[in-house]
């Protein structure tokens, strides 16, 4: 085998492709046995319920290649939204396998901007304001809703209040670390000890991150600069979080569950706290323990979250596992022939 062929199979992109694809595997054994079960439970679903739930999961894709279009501006090249929808299949994909809050999918978004000759700085300004707009979103939403729980519902359970606690600290804690990381002198310092090492220095030239020193833009002056472009991630952010919320609530109708919208939106959002958790590759088992457990308390009968539970699951991650591990590969072909 030749260097190059060597340095090809061990690049980073390879790597992370072989990375999910043992993430993909291991879901596999785990779940190939439910399967049969979702079926069953699809089957039972009312058509017209099961069809909106779909649909509002498809949306969440359409609004995820919305913000990157609403951030990548008129000045930068024209990227197909087709090309941003796929992206942001990935993205969610990358998130839930690799839960980190968010910053595991903004990795992939900033190589797969750079591969599309998409400015290193203005890559990271779309990075950076789509973790932001998402972590405020996400805020505003677990506090407007613990609010309502904890003034109609007393005495509150103690780990839906630790949850909604861990939940607010982590995503300020995101918040806080992406104003860090979004200084330019920080990126500077770690530039200069990163290119101590050789295949390092030469990946970070090849992606262009000396770039983002020149723009010398902190999280502040981001925002001063594309306020109205932040405002209208935010709000495309809670359509998204409203459209999981939506789907939850076909699922229950397409049983005939009722339940109060607050209880669904309060429930999902404790859920997406410990999804984000870096607990396992994609939070399995405790995110289905969670998600069940937290509509139970919430009102739901036990059965009835099982089987949100179950659907959800199938519909925003299991689902999406071999369609996004297949577009991305599709992708990485792509943008080489660019």
């Amino acid at each position: 085998m030749t260097k190059q062929a060597r340095n090809s199979f061990f690049s980073p992109s390879r790597i992370v492709f072989y990375i999910l694809s043992v993430v993909v595997f291991y879901f596999a054994v785990h779940y190939i046995g439910k399967l049969k079960d979702i079926e069953t439970l699809l089957l039972e679903m009312s058509p017209i319920w099961l069809f909106l739930a779909v649909a509002a999961q498809v949306f969440t894709y359409a609004f995820n290649a919305l913000i990157l279009k609403v951030l990548l501006g008129k000045d930068t090249k024209e990227i197909p939204f087709l090309i941003l929808m796929k992206i942001s299949v990935v993205i969610l994909f990358v998130n839930q396998a690799l839960p980190t809050g968010g910053i595991s999918g903004n990795g992939y978004v900033f190589n797969q901007l750079i591969k599309r000759q998409v400015d290193a700085a203005r890559a990271f300004l779309v990075l950076v304001l789509e973790s932001v707009g998402y972590y405020i979103a996400f805020l505003g939403s677990i506090v407007f809703f613990f609010s309502w729980y904890a003034i109609e519902h007393s005495p509150m359970n103690r780990i839906i209040v630790y949850t909604a606690i861990v939940g607010f600290v982590f995503y300020c804690f995101l918040l806080l670390m992406m104003a860090v990381l979004s200084n330019w002198r920080i990126w500077r310092g770690i530039l200069r000890r990163l290119s101590r090492f050789p295949k390092i220095q030469r990946y970070i030239k090849k992606i262009n991150l000396p770039g983002l020193t020149k723009g010398k833009q902190g999280i502040w002056k981001m925002f001063l600069e594309n306020k109205r472009e932040t405002f209208q991630v935010i709000g495309i952010q809670c359509c998204i979080i409203f459209l999981d919320v939506l789907t939850v609530y076909a699922i229950l109708k397409g049983f005939h569950v009722s339940l109060p919208v607050q209880a669904i939106a309060f429930g999902l959002l404790l859920s997406l706290v410990v999804g984000a958790l870096p607990i396992s590759p994609g939070s399995l088992i405790a995110y289905e323990s969670a998600m069940t457990y937290y509509f139970t308390i919430l009102g739901a009968p036990v059965h009835a979250a099982l089987m949100v539970t179950l659907i959800f699951r199938f519909l925003t991650f299991w689902l999406p596992i071999p369609i996004g591990l297949f577009l991305y590969r599709d992708l990485q072909r792509k943008a080489k022939t660019q």
